[in-house]
Parts: structure tokens; C-alpha cells; sequence
């Protein structure tokens, strides 16, 4: 007996067939994920390819997928690889073939510490999240498929590694295929679970405005200085009377004057935190933002003189179409901060209240204008979380490894695509890094940055009601993927990090 996988149009006949697959409906959706080795032309496997066929799909508002591949080792399923950013879904009823996910096996060998797989047993995941147009949001299923590594099927094309085009796609007709709504979790700190809503993550966005705490950003330069500029990128969500620790999002290499956007587990009021380093690691900028009703354009303005580096003006505001353009007629927000510090440890961050001492002109880009005053929201003007006049650490004591230290020290950074603006999910990035991301505790004044004290009673509610929050307690036991969806996973993550530096470069030692 024999097995054929087909790419495209191209097609191999296979000497170890798989049990044949049948397609899985959940919910309204009837889909089959498809899972294949890459072989080259001298017939070397160089890479897995995961593919969702979606055979029936409803109609949906939002809808998007994440691939994650499990290795079982010492008895336990262990998490060797996950994808980053949105793999956004048509919202139209019916058929849809995803591009595919093509992972390379050097990428999963470095995750492994091992260049064997051949022994591996291996669980691919396909896991859709979406809101149901005019009706449930936040809805989740999972597709799974479990396999031996010498057991999965073949195939090779001339243009597989190029995702972007629908001659990639996988159409395998035979391959094992098994479901489940969701992943059972472990005990050990070793081994997240399959992405679940996490405690502090917020949930889908108002339905009569689903652009809600959404935005857009960009790093500007009217003559760029720099190739590029890593951008780390946390969130603080707001509870009633406090904000959540800092959940770390991602470490983005931009190019200068470029544009990203970032969706879903936002909320208005919500606030991102935003620090910049030079590609030497070298700390140059750091400022935080309100998240706002509608879809928000926001824009990290650079110094066009390299001597002047340690100021960053922000300029936000409401971007309802999406054009990352701040619309007409609507409040634009616009100030400068200015890190300072003799060392990396000791840097700290002043939101200006005045421009008196700032060569405005070195932040002026083609469509953005100078300007000789500060506007802030109000929350950054006035109340127990005001920062307007203020002097904080860029890295107060507590927060988790991959927020203090150097860019890809802990976490692998994120390339912006090139082609076109790419798009992020914060509440699946937050969970995928949670392990050294997810910084414990609540602020319940701006002053805790400097009296250094956190409220370390986290256990809010996590449901979507962006205007009224009510917080509640719940029982979580300690340890990742433990406890209810929303639950806090508990203190098992190590805190602060390595940051005993000189000057403003980072150069701790790699965690894991």
C-alpha cells in the first residue's frame, strides 16, 4: 500500500503510509489539519509543513489560527515551537485551504538541545480563535495530529518555502488526525499548555466596535539614523482602581519608519508600554500610551540626530480607518520622554511637561508637524497613575526576565515583515512568552515604581465588559498551564532578571 501527499500540483508516491484521515467538525467548522516532512532535491528532510484545510467554516467577525508542535519527552509533552503573530482567516462562509506553516528543522533541534528526531513522537496543533458574525465571541477549537517523526508523510516542491503563494498548499489524503477542544495541560514549568485566556489578557473588544484598543505602531525618523530599531512591547491592563504587572508582548526588529499593528486581549484604557534599543542593544527611547476606543495610530518619532538619542516624541490618536493616518477633527495626543541614567540598571524615564529644553525640529517627519506643547490624556495628567511631570525606572525590580533583559537574550526577536503591515495578537504573544514574560502582581499607584511594592493579589476576572470591570476572586494553583482559563499560573516563573550592566547596553546571560 502506498500514500500520496500532494503539493500544488506535484505529487509523490510514498513507501510508509499513514492510517488514513478523516476530517473533524467542532462547532460549525469541518476541518482537517494536514502535516508533512519537507525533503529537498537530494532527498534531505529540511523542514515540517502544517496546513489547516478548512472544509466548512460560518461566518465570522474575526477569525484566526496558531500552530504549535509538541515533542514528547521524559513522558511529558514538551512545547518546541509555536507561531508568532496572527494568521488571519477570510471571514467569509465556506472552503479555505491556510497558508501553510513551514518550520525548519534546525529550529527545532535548537529547541530540543538535540539533533535527534527520528525517535520523536510529535503533536501538531491548529488551534482557531474567532467571534461568530452578530453572535458568541472568543470562541476556540483545537485540530491535533499525533505522530512518530519517521512515520509522517513526504512531499517536496520547488516553492514551498514560499508561504505567501496558494501553489504551497499541502492537500494530503492520507495522515493521522485526532481532535479535542482542548489540550489536557501538565504540571511541570517545562510545559505550557496550548494558548488559553490568560489573567490579565483582555477578551474581545465592544461588537458595536470591535477596533476598540486596537492600534497601530510605527518608529519614525525624518532621516533615519539607524537600519533598524528593536522595539519591546509590553502591556499593563487596567482593573478597577489598578493596572495589572507588565506582560511582556514581544521584542519587534522594525525598520525605520515602519508600521505594525496589534490586535485582540486589548481594552480601552489599557496601557502599552514601549521600549527602544539600537540592533547593539544599546537602550535609546521608552514610553507608554493609553489605549483608546477605536482603532488608535501611534507613532515613536526618533531624533534625526543620533547625539540627541535618549528622546522620543509620541504622537497618537483615533486611526478608525485603519490607514494608519490619526483622523481628522479627533484628539491628537503628543509628548516627549527622555530617558536618563548612568547605567542600565539605574535608567529612568521623565515624561516631559514642556518642550523648553527639546529641539523640536529634529522630530518633525514628512506628515507629522513640530509642536511647542505636551498633550496628554488625562489619566497621564492628573490622578493616582498621572505621569506628566513624573520620573520612573525603565525596569522597576520584579519584572519578569524577558522585560529587563537584552533583546533575544530570552526570547528570540520578531522580524517585521517587509511586504506589507503585519499584524499581531497580544493575547496569544503574552501566552506563548508567559513563561519568562508574565511579571506577577498589580499596581495600585504610580508611586509603587519607586517605593517598589506591588499588590501581589492578581486574581481578577478576566470578561469582556471594557466600561465595567468587576473583579473577583478565584483558587489557582501554582505552576504554568494550572488552574481555570483566566486563572494566574501562580509564582513558578523566576523574577527580575540579570541587569548588572554598565553603561546602556544589557549583556546578562541567557535564561531558560
Amino acid at each position: 500500500m502506498t500514500s500520496t501527499l500532494i503539493l500544488g500540483s506535484y505529487s509523490q508516491v510514498l513507501a510508509n503510509p499513514a492510517p488514513l484521515q478523516i476530517s473533524q467538525r467542532q462547532q460549525d467548522w469541518d476541518s482537517v489539519l494536514r502535516f508533512a516532512r519537507l525533503v529537498n532535491a537530494r532527498q534531505e528532510v529540511t523542514s515540517l509543513v502544517l496546513q489547516l484545510d478548512v472544509l466548512e467554516k460560518p461566518e465570522t467577525s474575526y477569525a484566526n489560527a496558531v500552530y504549535q508542535i509538541f515533542a514528547r519527552q521524559d513522558g511529558r509533552w514538551r512545547l518546541i515551537y509555536s507561531s508568532t503573530g496572527a494568521r488571519l482567516i477570510t471571514n467569509s462562509r465556506g472552503r479555505v485551504t491556510l497558508e501553510p506553516e513551514v518550520i525548519s528543522l534546525n529550529d527545532l533541534r535548537d529547541a530540543l538541545d538535540d539533533d535527534d528526531l527520528d525517535d520523536l513522537e510529535l503533536r501538531a496543533v491548529a488551534q482557531l480563535r474567532y467571534d461568530v458574525r452578530g453572535g458568541q465571541r472568543n470562541q476556540q477549537v483545537t485540530w491535533e495530529q499525533v505522530q512518530n517523526y519517521r512515520a509522517i508523510a513526504q512531499t517536496t516542491h520547488p516553492q514551498i518555502a514560499n508561504s505567501q503563494t496558494s501553489s504551497t498548499q499541502v492537500t494530503s489524503s492520507q495522515t493521522t488526525s485526532q481532535t479535542s477542544t482542548q489540550i489536557s495541560t501538565q504540571s511541570s514549568t517545562t510545559q505550557p499548555s496550548v494558548p488559553v485566556t490568560v489573567q490579565g489578557v483582555g477578551q474581545p473588544n465592544n461588537t458595536l466596535n470591535p477596533l476598540r484598543g486596537h492600534f497601530s505602531l510605527a518608529v519614525l525618523q525624518s532621516q533615519p539614523t539607524l537600519d533598524n530599531v528593536i522595539v519591546r512591547v509590553s502591556l499593563k491592563a487596567q482593573r478597577p482602581n489598578a493596572f495589572l504587572q507588565e506582560r511582556f508582548v514581544g521584542d519587534f526588529r522594525y525598520r525605520v519608519n515602519q508600521r505594525a499593528r496589534f490586535i485582540r486581549g486589548l481594552n480601552p484604557g489599557d496601557r502599552v508600554v514601549v521600549r527602544l534599543f539600537t540592533p547593539q542593544n544599546v537602550l535609546i527611547g521608552y514610553s507608554e500610551f493609553e489605549l483608546l476606543d477605536d482603532n488608535a495610530a501611534v507613532n515613536l518619532i526618533l531624533p534625526s540626530q543620533s547625539s540627541s538619542y535618549g528622546v522620543v516624541r509620541t504622537v497618537y490618536g483615533v486611526d478608525s480607518d485603519e490607514n494608519g493616518v490619526i483622523d481628522a477633527n479627533r484628539n491628537t495626543y503628543s509628548y516627549f520622554t527622555q530617558v536618563s541614567g548612568s547605567s542600565y540598571r539605574d535608567s529612568r524615564v521623565t515624561f516631559l511637561s514642556d518642550t523648553r529644553n527639546i529641539n523640536t525640529s529634529l522630530f518633525q517627519t514628512q506628515n507629522i508637524s513640530t509642536s511647542s506643547s505636551a498633550v496628554y490624556s488625562s489619566s497621564f495628567e492628573s490622578g493616582t497613575f498621572s505621569l506628566v511631570g513624573r520620573t520612573i525606572p525603565c525596569f522597576v525590580s520584579g519584572l519578569a526576565p524577558a522585560l529587563t533583559a537584552a533583546p533575544g537574550e530570552v526570547v528570540e526577536i520578531t522580524s517585521i515583515g517587509s511586504s506589507s503591515i503585519s499584524t499581531y495578537e497580544v493575547s496569544q504573544l503574552i501566552v506563548v512568552y508567559q513563561e519568562f514574560g508574565f511579571t506577577e502582581g498589580t499596581i495600585i499607584s504610580i508611586d509603587d515604581y519607586d517605593d517598589d511594592e506591588y499588590d501581589d493579589d492578581d486574581e481578577y476576572d478576566d470578561d469582556d465588559d471594557d466600561d465595567d470591570r468587576r473583579s473577583r476572586r478565584r483558587n489557582c494553583n501554582q505552576g504554568i498551564g494550572n488552574g481555570p482559563e483566566g486563572c494566574d499560573p501562580g509564582n513558578s516563573r523566576p523574577r527580575g532578571g540579570s541587569n548588572d550592566e554598565t553603561g546602556r547596553t544589557p549583556n546578562g546571560s541567557r535564561q531558560r
